[in-house]
């Protein structure tokens, strides 16, 4: 054998044992799945070593860090803090249990009423914080009660940032995937991040192309974020307030952000849901990072694949296997009747039969 062609068989072995190597990887990472250097290293695309693909258009790199980071956050306060009331208390056990059997240490739920709390103390197998709403208004539901919750959430984050709490926030119909270490956000460096939402609110939504998320997000406890937050308090000074909408017109009237490589996350060749949908059609996908000239904090927002979040779009639009979270929703065809809490749990089995399923 000529030495040129013992060359080319050695490179095709050796490119054959890594790629090896990382799908074993991948078949047991149930915690961090694929480092992303290992691509770099070999100057090929990520999803070309992996072999993942997404319904999304897009196979995330977030949060493929592993766990070591060498004791530097050894004694550092995050939270993962999700709401409920007595309403959604089934919902809320549930997705405690299920972090807790991902691999999660730092999960809470922060209960509104008193007989949630009690449900959930008695027997210590949740780790619960008291946020009890004073006279909740179960007389109305959204423009009442929900709104109250919404405004708990916020000065609830809003104490516990300023006690030097890292707190990722997140609803308790959100589900997770796979353990990724929070840790991790910290190293990467960026002060906030946030998920991709839909259209809500629509004239933001109209405005911009895109909108926020404040159902799931990562905020640091830092001077930018501090002064972040102080511009959504100011927006939500009373005991009601949309959260939703609260977060995004502080983003895109009051930040200034200045976007990393792109003159805005709305550009003509971004990446987007190709889909008939009249609420997915068009939805931007790619993470953007950026830092406001308001309050000097920075910003990142996920990609879709990383933080996924549609309406239906279930097993066609399913994430890749390196997905850490879905927010689906209206997922009737799927799950049939039933009342709101059936339905949002039994949406926790249709994202594992459809979407985890078919990795």
């Amino acid at each position: 054998m000529n030495p040129t062609a013992l060359v080319r068989k050695l490179l095709v072995a050796s490119l054959f044992v890594v790629s090896n190597v990382v799908l074993f990887h991948i078949s047991g990472a149930g915690r961090s799945g694929v480092d992303p250097s290992i691509a770099t290293a070999l100057d090929l695309p990520f999803s070309h070593v992996t072999g993942l693909k997404s319904g999304v258009g897009l196979v995330t790199k977030d949060g493929l860090w592993g766990d070591d980071f060498g004791g530097k956050y050894n004694g550092t306060d995050i939270k993962i803090l999700g709401f409920t009331d007595r309403n959604y208390l089934p919902i809320a056990k549930v997705w405690y249990s299920r972090l807790t059997a991902l691999g999660y240490t730092e999960h809470y739920i922060v209960a509104h009423d008193e007989q949630s709390y009690d449900a959930l103390s008695v027997d210590g197998m949740f780790r619960v914080i008291p946020c009890v709403i004073k006279n909740p208004d179960y007389a109305r539901p959204v423009r009442g009660l929900w709104q109250q919750i919404m405004s708990a959430r916020l000065h609830l984050t809003m104490d516990l940032l300023r006690n030097g709490t890292h707190v990722l926030i997140t609803d308790v119909d959100n589900i997770f995937s796979r353990h990724v270490p929070l840790e991790g956000f910290l190293e990467e460096g960026y002060d906030v991040y946030h998920a991709l939402e839909m259209r809500y609110p629509v004239p933001i939504f109209n405005q911009q192309g895109f909108v926020i998320c404040s159902g799931h997000q990562f905020l640091r406890s830092s001077p930018g974020t501090l002064k972040f937050m102080d511009l959504v308090m100011q927006r939500c000074r009373g005991a009601k307030c949309d959260d939703q909408v609260t977060y995004n017109y502080v983003f895109f009237e009051d930040l200034k952000v200045q976007w990393d490589g792109i003159d805005k996350p709305n550009h003509t060749s971004a990446l987007r849901i190709n889909a008939s949908h009249p609420e997915n059609g068009g939805l931007l996908v790619e993470s953007v990072t950026g830092r406001s000239n308001a309050t000097n904090h920075t910003i990142k927002i996920w990609d879709r694949d990383f933080a996924w979040r549609l309406a239906g779009a279930i097993p066609e639009y399913c994430p890749s296997a390196n997905n850490w979270l879905g927010m689906p929703t209206k997922l009737d065809y799927l799950i049939g009747g039933g009342n709101k809490v059936h339905q949002k749990i039994a949406a926790f089995d249709v994202w594992d039969k459809h979407c985890m399923g078919k990795r």
